[in-house]
C-alpha cells in the first residue's frame, strides 16, 4: 500500500477532478460495522498515505492527494459523509457542488448484503437495489448515472434481520478476507483514475477473494 500513489503533493482544492466517496455511519460505535465497509476503504488509503481529513461543513469530511500516472497528474478527493447512511445524498450533492463535479466524476463505495464477502462489483450506474445510502444519493443527485464499487458482506445469517446484520462488526474469522478487499479496492481506485471503466469491470468483477483465503484467522 505504501506505493499506491506514486508521489505526494498538495494541490488547491479547485484542481480536484474526481471524487471517491465511501459510505458508512460516523462515530466509533459504527467503525467496524459491515455497513461501514466504504468508510474502511477510504480510511485504509488515507492512513497509508498519511492524508489528513478536513471538514466539508456539517455533511462530510474530505482529504486530497495527487496521483501521477504515465506522466499525467490527477488530483482526487477522498470523502466520508457525516450525515449517516440514510442521508448520504446530502453529502454527495454538497461535495459535487463544492468542487464543481458532475455525478459521473464520483465513485461511490459501499457494502452489498447480496454479495458474499470477498466478491466485488463495479457498475457505471443502476438502481439502489435496497441500499438506503445509494437511494439517498440517487434522490439528491436526481440520477442513477454515477459509478459505484459494491463490496460484498454476505451471506446474511437467517436468524438475524438485515438491518441488524449490517450493523454487526466483521468477525475475527472474516478479517483475512476484509483485509484483502481493502487492498484490492485501493488497487481498483488507482485503475479507475487511469483506465477505461469497462476494462476495470471486466478485470475485477470476476475476482473471488474467498479462493485465496488462508489459515483460520
Amino acid at each position: 500500500m505504501t506505493s499506491f500513489f506514486s508521489k505526494i503533493r498538495r494541490q488547491p482544492s479547485e484542481d480536484i477532478t474526481k471524487a471517491i466517496m465511501g459510505l458508512g455511519n460516523p462515530g466509533t460505535e459504527y467503525a467496524n460495522n459491515r455497513h461501514n465497509f466504504g468508510f474502511m476503504v477510504i480510511d485504509h488509503i488515507a492512513e497509508a498515505r498519511r492524508l489528513h481529513f478536513r471538514s466539508g461543513g456539517k455533511s462530510y469530511l474530505w482529504c486530497q492527494d495527487l496521483v501521477s500516472l504515465n506522466g499525467n497528474n490527477t488530483t482526487i478527493c477522498l470523502s466520508k459523509p457525516l450525515t449517516y447512511m440514510n442521508k448520504s445524498g446530502v453529502a454527495a450533492r454538497q461535495l459535487l457542488e463544492h468542487f464543481s463535479l458532475s455525478p459521473e466524476k464520483i465513485l461511490v463505495i459501499y457494502d452489498d448484503i447480496d454479495l458474499p464477502l470477498g466478491r466485488i462489483r463495479l457498475r457505471k450506474s443502476g438502481s439502489p437495489g435496497g441500499h438506503n445510502g445509494i437511494k439517498s444519493i440517487t434522490d439528491y443527485l436526481q440520477t442513477q448515472d454515477f459509478p459505484r464499487l459494491r463490496l460484498g458482506i454476505g451471506p446474511q445469517c437467517d436468524s438475524i434481520p438485515a438491518e441488524d446484520f449490517v450493523l454487526e462488526n466483521f468477525t475475527k474469522a472474516e478479517q483475512n478476507i476484509v483485509d484483502k478487499v481493502l487492498d484490492i479496492s485501493a488497487e481498483i481506485i488507482l485503475a479507475y483514475l487511469s483506465s477505461d471503466f469497462d476494462s476495470i469491470m471486466n478485470k475485477y468483477n470476476t475476482i473471488d477473494l474467498r479462493e485465496t483465503k488462508t489459515g483460520n484467522a
